[in-house]
C-alpha cells in the first residue's frame, strides 16, 4: 500500500504533484498544512518580528486586507484542489493556515471563516488535530498547528510569558495523553528538534541560523519510537534521519514540487520503502 506525504503548498500546486496524486496506487493523502500564502505577507511579516510597529500600520489597512485576503484565498484554492483529487485527504493546520481567531485574522479583525470550516463542506477533506486515528490499521497521531520552537524554551532564552507557558503545558500534557495507544506514524507540521530544524533559507526571519524544532516531538520519538514521523513546515529541507528505531522525514515544500511516497506493508504493519519527489 502506497500514500502521499505532502504540504507546505503556500497557495501552489504544482501540476506534478497533481498528477502524482491521482495515481491510482496512491490510497491516500497526508497533508502537513500550510496550505495559502502571499509572499507580500510573508516578507512583511518576518521583516517585523523583532520590530515594535506592527506590520499592518506600515502599510496601512488597505493594503493589509489586500494582503490577507489574497493569502486566505489561497488558502482555499488549495483545499479546492485537493477535494477534487477524490482521494481521502486528512489535513493537519500548519502554523501559516487560518484555522484559529487568532491566524485568520492576521490581525485585522476581518471575519473569516476558518479552513477547519470551510473544509467540512467538502466530501474528500478531513481536518484532523490532536488525536489518533486508524487508516488501514496504521495507527497515526496527528498533531499540527503553531508549537513553541525550542529557540524560545531552551536554557538561557529570554523570560516566557504567562500565555506561552500555558501553551507549552498543554501541548506536552496532550502529547503524554495521547501515548496510551500504541503509534506507528508521527504526523506533525513543525519538525521534531534538531531534525531538519535550523533556519537557512529566510534572512528576514530573525530565527536564521537557530533551530526552531519543537523539543516536545524529539522526546516523544525518544520516549514511544514509532516508525515513522513525518513533518513539513521547514522548506529548506527534504529527508531523512534516523532517531533509535524511528524514521524521521521531511517532506520538502509542494509549492517547490516536493513530497514523499510512503510505501506501507500492510500484512506485517511497517515501513517498506519511502521515495522522494523532488
Amino acid at each position: 500500500m502506497k500514500f502521499l506525504a505532502v504540504g507546505d503548498f503556500h497557495g501552489i500546486f504544482p501540476k506534478k504533484l497533481k498528477e502524482l496524486a491521482k495515481r491510482k496506487d496512491i490510497e491516500f493523502i497526508l497533508c502537513t498544512g500550510d496550505l495559502g500564502g502571499s509572499d507580500k505577507l510573508l516578507k512583511l511579516i518576518f521583516s517585523h518580528l523583532d520590530k515594535k510597529e506592527k506590520w499592518y500600520n506600515t502599510v496601512g489597512i488597505k493594503k493589509a486586507i489586500e494582503y490577507t485576503m489574497e493569502d486566505y484565498n489561497s488558502g482555499i484554492k488549495i483545499l479546492e484542489e485537493l477535494n477534487e483529487l477524490n482521494k481521502k485527504i486528512y489535513v493537519i493546520p500548519g502554523n501559516w493556515d487560518f484555522t484559529s481567531n487568532r491566524k485568520k485574522n492576521r490581525p485585522i479583525n476581518l471575519k473569516l471563516e476558518t479552513y477547519q470550516t470551510i473544509a467540512k463542506k467538502m466530501k474528500n477533506i478531513e481536518y484532523i488535530n490532536r488525536k489518533i486515528k486508524i487508516i488501514n490499521k496504521i495507527n497515526i497521531l496527528f498533531f499540527g498547528g503553531t508549537v513553541v520552537a525550542h529557540e524560545y524554551t531552551k536554557k538561557g532564552a529570554l523570560p516566557l510569558g504567562k500565555r506561552i507557558k500555558n501553551i507549552i503545558h498543554n501541548i506536552y500534557q496532550t502529547l503524554r495523553i495521547l501515548t496510551f495507544k500504541k503509534v506507528d506514524i508521527l504526523f506533525t507540521h513543525y519538525t521534531p528538534y534538531k531534525f531538519f530544524d535550523e533556519v537557512k533559507s529566510i534572512k528576514e526571519n530573525p530565527m536564521n541560523g537557530k533551530h526552531v524544532g519543537f523539543e516536545g516531538y524529539t522526546k516523544y520519538i525518544i520516549k514511544n519510537q514509532p516508525q515513522l514521523s513525518i513533518s513539513g513546515h521547514m522548506h529548506e529541507y527534504q529527508g531523512k534521519k534516523k532517531l533509535k528505531k524511528t524514521t524521521i522525514i521531511e517532506t520538502g515544500a509542494a509549492k517547490e514540487g516536493k513530497a514523499v511516497i510512503i510505501n506501507w506493508n500492510e500484512n506485517k504493519n511497517k515501513l517498506k520503502s519511502i521515495k522522494f519527489i523532488k
